[in-house]
């Protein structure tokens, strides 16, 4: 094999490297927030159903990075490629796109059932986040998903604006609290002075 092509080879198998690492830790990062914000008794959590299709590109990705390694090793040695190697790789990277579909529908399922066992519904179509497709708003009151100030707080369905809106709905309980106070305080007033 030419210096080019073991460059080539190597440049393949640090590429595919870096996409199985990023890949891995995007896919444990969405884990634990998908678990932290299931178990966090927020009054809206935004769950996403990106992470679905990792498990299965992640198995793509490690048959692609087998075969660059092997490419790589048997250049370093001047070894010929044996015919089956690029037929394993083919299989396995075909068995990850099956993977990606089915293992999204699994997964998917599994949070959805894990976020109505915690006491949550998904909010009605075109509610909130129309603009992001692998994301879904799931709240404890579906008048939460036709409020206004949630309209303005979840536009991207980050873990910030989940808490930010448990924040502000906490805020704005206490004020109304202390409206209804105010009114029976005056309303007092009103008859201790009428008597």
């Amino acid at each position: 094999m030419s210096q080019n092509s073991i460059l080539k080879d190597f440049i393949a198998l640090l590429f595919f490297g870096i996409l199985l690492i990023a890949g891995s830790w995007t896919l444990l990062y969405s884990l634990q927030t998908q678990f932290a914000e299931i178990s966090s008794a927020k009054p809206l959590i935004v769950l996403s159903s990106f992470h679905g299709y990792l498990p299965g590109a992640l198995v793509a990705l490690v048959f692609m990075l087998g075969y660059a390694a092997n490419r790589l090793w048997r250049g370093l040695r001047k070894q010929p490629l044996s015919a089956d190697n690029g037929k394993t790789t083919a299989i396995g990277v075909l068995a990850g796109l099956v993977l990606v579909v089915i293992g999204s529908f699994a997964i998917n399922a599994y949070w959805d059932n894990k976020a109505e066992y915690a006491g949550y519904q998904p909010c009605p179509a075109l509610t909130l986040l129309t603009n992001r497709v692998t994301m879904m708003a799931w709240s404890k009151n579906e008048a939460l998903c036709f409020d206004n100030d949630t309209r303005r707080i979840i536009v991207r369905g980050t873990v910030d604006e989940t808490a930010q809106l448990a924040q502000h709905l906490t805020a704005r309980e206490q004020q109304q609290q202390a409206k209804q106070r105010f009114l029976q305080q005056e309303a007092e007033g009103r008859r201790q002075i009428n008597q």
